[in-house]
């Protein structure tokens, strides 16, 4: 696109369905001031107008909108189980500085990352008296009204580092998407939350425990038998309404049968995953 740009296009219009083809496109129209019409032709014929976009955004938001899309989830790094875009973009209408300020700048320290984050996903999941995800993922399991499989709860903050350590990566190389190579630092991803292992590379993930101890000792389970593993009230975990967990005998894997666990529960859309109080 800025190529074309610069070779004096006057009307660009990018054949795509994809979401992040639709930030960067908002990105550098709005980064580059870039006059000439820009669109975005998706599959079934609609076309999105990034100009207008970027107009109705202001210059800010259309930068603070990276931060949003690559910490929600992008094609390299993960999102927050059933916290969808609408919720991630809602969040745009609170001034979150780090989101441009912070994420994708070089040299920034993994602290300023790890806060960035939390202003980010404390009020994604509807948090105002918490301050970290630890405090926030024992708020919402402790006053819930229904039992929550523990995949609705939000990351740790082992894993939230991680996790924000990967959409730094991601903006570090879509801010410099107008150079030839990467920034240097930008070259050991396994610095940026990934493992690598010959050609394999995987996300990495915390092994610090996702509760503590005492909690997991008392929700884990010792079903053993297919075909009905934990459908019962002998399940320790269904007797309580809980999900089984990698901590329990069947590892809430193919075995389980609990109609509690996270691969068996309805997934919603968007809004109203945990249904607590957010005071």
């Amino acid at each position: 696109m800025l190529k074309a740009v610069k070779e004096g296009a006057e009307i660009i219009r990018i054949l795509s369905d994809d979401t992040d083809v639709f930030v960067l496109l908002v990105y550098w129209t709005s980064r580059m001031q870039v006059s000439a019409k820009i669109e975005m032709e998706k599959w079934n014929g609609d076309v999105l107008d990034i100009n207008e976009t970027v107009w109705r955004l202001g210059l800010r938001k259309c930068s603070q909108l990276f931060g949003v899309h690559a910490l929600s989830g992008c094609d390299t790094v993960s999102y927050p189980f059933v916290k969808g875009k609408l919720s991630a973009f809602k969040l745009l209408e609170i001034d979150m500085p780090g989101l441009d300020q912070v994420l994708g700048q070089p040299s920034v320290t993994h602290a300023q990352l790890q806060e960035t984050a939390c202003t980010f996903f404390l009020p994604l999941y509807g948090q105002k008296s918490c301050t970290t995800m630890n405090d926030t993922r024992a708020h919402l399991y402790r006053y819930r009204k229904k039992p929550p499989p523990l995949k609705k709860l939000p990351p740790t903050d082992a894993n939230l580092q991680l996790h924000v350590l990967r959409a730094h990566l991601q903006m570090l190389l879509w801010k410099a998407a107008d150079q030839c190579d990467p920034l240097v630092e930008a070259r050991n991803i396994a610095n940026f939350g990934w493992n690598i292992e010959g050609f394999t590379i995987t996300p990495a993930v915390s092994t610090a425990p996702v509760a503590p101890q005492a909690l997991l000792d008392v929700v884990n389970c010792s079903c053993t038998a297919k075909g009905k593993a934990c459908s019962g009230t002998r399940c320790s975990c269904s007797r309580a309404g809980l999900s089984c967990t990698d901590y329990c005998k069947c590892e809430g894997g193919d075995i389980c049968c609990s109609p509690f666990t996270s691969k068996h529960m309805d997934i919603e859309d968007d809004e109203g995953e945990l249904d607590v109080d957010n005071e």
